[in-house]
């Protein structure tokens, strides 16, 4: 097959001896997708015309270089592209060459396109973090932050994630009560909390996941006895009516006494915090709207991820070590009463 010289302009010289294939439709090769997303990107982003792909490059190493690839996974790149139809191989005077195909065009844009847009590397962040860090801690240990761009989920529709967006996602998750953010020296180290756990268990999109914790009334039980009632175990916020022909009505809240330490916690770290005026105010009135609604489960909730939303961005912003330690205590307390 002859190579016209403008279809060669956008084609990559293979140095591999590729004559002979059999490929798979959608094979990968050992290749992962992501893999693949982050070689397509680089040449899109080194190509010297928005209607080619390889026009920047000669050699399928430099892309590799560009995208963060070692060279000996060329072998495995080529096959996965020419498997998913991005490419077409075709040799040429003894020599094989790798064009794109439009499909593979289209794709490696439409990747650039969304790599750009920060609502969905948020969206992706969000939903990601949490399995990351799952993954990457032992059975009850944290996760250091900064190991996230080593892992591969680092990598977003072929564009690398930066620590910045990982750890603003980190303060998102810890206010919707899925991580707990710990400090330790430099170190920036996640914590699974019970509802995190179970996000990553339930494997629905965060958004789905979070729509079925939406807080619910104060759950109730109702029994019927004849004759004398007992009552074990905690009665906080209880209703009982006594007799031989009554029913008895048990409301379960928050105990008053974890509530209480909570607030005093929170209030005594509010004045090492270096928060703006506004969110100082803010953050008074929730504290005393959870003093006054707390016991409510439902409510309580709801008040509390206000709190920590107010919280979670502060902590780095307490005067000592002492007082990021009591800060970081006040949040873990608050998340566990109302995870």
């Amino acid at each position: 097959m002859n190579v016209s010289d403008h279809w060669r302009e956008d084609c990559l010289r293979l140095r591999g001896n590729y004559t002979v294939w059999i490929i798979n439709e959608g094979a990968r090769y050992g290749c992962t997708e992501r893999q693949v997303e982050r070689f397509l990107v680089a040449a899109a982003n080194t190509a010297r015309h928005t209607h080619s792909l390889f026009s920047g490059a000669d050699t399928v190493e430099a892309i590799l270089a560009a995208a963060d690839l070692h060279e000996t996974r060329e072998e495995d790149i080529v096959l996965s592209l020419l498997g998913w139809g991005y490419v077409s191989l075709s040799p040429h005077d003894e020599v094989n060459f790798l064009g794109p195909t439009p499909e593979g065009v289209d794709r490696a844009r439409e990747l650039q396109r969304v790599s750009q847009l920060r609502a969905e590397r948020d969206i992706y962040l969000h939903n990601t973090l949490v399995g990351w860090a799952y993954r990457a801690a032992s059975a009850g240990g944290t996760a250091d932050l900064r190991q996230f761009l080593n892992a591969e989920e680092s990598w977003f529709s072929g564009s690398k994630l930066t620590l910045d967006e990982a750890f603003a996602a980190a303060i998102y998750l810890h206010a919707e009560g899925l991580v707990i953010i710990e400090r330790v020296s430099s170190e920036i180290r996640l914590r699974m909390t019970n509802l995190g756990i179970n996000f990553v268990h339930f494997k629905l999109p965060l958004r789905d996941f979070m729509a079925t914790q939406l807080p619910r009334p104060a759950s109730a039980v109702t029994n019927h006895y004849s004759g004398a009632v007992f009552v074990h175990g905690d009665a906080n916020n209880s209703k009982l009516a006594g007799g031989s022909h009554n029913s008895q009505a048990i409301t379960h809240g928050v105990p008053a006494s974890d509530l209480t330490s909570l607030v005093s916690q929170l209030r005594q770290v509010m004045p090492v915090l270096d928060l703006p005026e506004d969110d100082a105010q803010d953050l008074a009135e929730e504290i005393d709207a959870l003093e006054r609604e707390g016991a409510e489960p439902g409510r309580g909730r709801r008040i509390w991820r206000s709190i920590n939303r107010i919280l979670a961005p502060a902590v780095t912003s307490a005067v000592t070590a002492g007082s990021e330690q009591a800060v970081q205590a006040a949040i873990t307390a608050g998340t566990e009463l109302f995870s």
